[in-house]
Parts: C-alpha cells; structure tokens; sequence
C-alpha cells in the first residue's frame, strides 16, 4: 500500500496539490463504491457508449424526457472511467466530470473537467469502502420495503451490440400504502436487465412503471484496450488528496 501510493505521489509532483486530508467517506462516494461498474473486473477491457432515457407523462397528458448519455472505459488492469452528460434536445452532451475507480493505486478520483480539479480519495484495503471484485448482478440479494412483493424471471440470453448477454426479469407489486409518499392504489412495476456474462457490464436495461419509464441501451461497444491516459489525471490540474478513514462504517 505505501509502495502504490509513493508511486501516485511521483506521478502527481508536476500538478499543482493541496494538503492532504483525513476524512469520512462521504455517502454519494459510498453509493458509488457499491455500483457494479465500482467492481473490479480483470482481463476483460472495453469502451462503451450508453443512452439512458427516462420519460414521465404527468397528469395534464404533458410529456417530460430525460437523456442522458454515458461513456464508460475499462482497461485490462480493472481501472475503469466513467462519464455522463445530460442531452438538451438536438445540442451534443457536453461532459463536464469523469470518476476513475483505480484498483491499481487503490483510489477512486472525481475529475471536474470544467474546472481542471480532481479529488484522489485513498481507499481502506479492507471494509466497506474499499474496492472488491466483481460480483454477479444476478446473485446479489434484491432489496424492497416491507410490504412489497418481489418476482425474479429468467428471460434466458440474446446478443446485444455483438455481445452475448443473459437476461433476468423483477417485478414488484407494491400494495396500498408502501410507497413513502402514500398510493391509494397498488403499483406494479416490471425491470428488465441484460447483461454480458464475460465483460461483466450492463447492456441494457428497461423499467416499466406507471409513474415513470426507463430505457438503458449501449449504443456502441469496442472491446480494445482504451487509452492509458484517460486513467491518469491532466497535470493541469489541480489535484486534492483525500485519506478515507478504514474505520468508518
């Protein structure tokens, strides 16, 4: 550990650095520790391009979209770098922060791409803030409010983006009185999720909800090794260091 992190210390001597700090982990970075693209997969590198859309129809029959576009990148040794842009009508996204989770220097960083900064959070080699390897989508518990019933459906596999990808159903009918705001009637809804077995990546997913619908679809994948430069942080910037405490829980 002091190995890796005397070499990031090398790398960095040309930017521009601040005092290095201890701190909590603060809980956005905790629930992006937990996210499946947070994992460490090896071996399997790729480039992808993804379009979330979420579409809510309110009471007036008035129709609100949200798009969004996210690019993601995943070299051999696991580091992977993940950007997300909001489309505002026919205008190009415009990505103005990336996060690199870094197995290698056991790091996570938020680059802000307007500003030239970047956060380094030094991550605990064990606990639940530290990194850990992937695990299947599809083997990790469901989670639901008392009272709501859960139905988990095999949809078997079909290739997506020339890639193979397995398929798993959960619906969930929320009776009366469940949801935190209140419903007067029962809510059923319906996720669909497909996901690459080798890459170990989602590549699409839908959410049929009749308070809102989702739609998650990779819309280009390249499965070469990406630039080493998009894992390593500009040295224009000016670079914050954050020492995560192993002791939080």
């Amino acid at each position: 550990m002091l190995l890796k992190k005397r070499a990031l210390a090398i790398a960095l001597a040309a930017m521009t650095t601040l005092p290095a700090v201890h701190s909590q982990i603060n809980p956005a970075l905790r629930l992006r520790l937990m996210e499946d693209d947070a994992e460490t997969v090896l071996g399997q590198p790729c480039t992808v391009v993804q379009q979330n859309e979420v579409t809510q129809q309110l009471a007036n029959g008035t129709t609100l979209t949200h798009r969004t576009i996210v690019r993601k990148w995943r070299d051999s040794q696991g580091r992977f770098r993940r950007e997300s842009a909001q489309v505002e009508g026919d205008q190009p996204p415009v990505f103005q922060r990336a996060s690199i989770v870094d197995p290698v220097n056991n790091t996570f960083v938020n680059l802000n791409l307007e500003n030239k900064t970047a956060t380094i959070f030094h991550l605990p080699d064990h606990g639940p803030d530290a990194l850990h390897s992937y695990v299947d989508q599809f083997d990790k518990e469901i989670l639901a409010l008392p009272g709501v019933q859960v139905k988990v459906e095999k949809l078997g596999g079909k290739t997506i983006a020339g890639v193979y990808a397995e398929g798993r159903r959960v619906t969930r009918f929320r009776p009366s009185g469940t949801v935190t705001l209140g419903n007067d009637k029962p809510i059923v809804s319906v996720r669909d999720q497909w996901v690459a077995q080798d890459l170990k990546i989602l590549l699409a997913s839908t959410l049929d909800d009749p308070r809102h619908k989702e739609v998650t679809e990779v819309t280009n994948l390249d499965r070469s090794e990406p630039d080493p430069a998009l894992f390593q942080i500009p040295s224009d910037f000016t670079v914050r260091e954050v020492s995560v405490d192993s002791a939080q829980k």
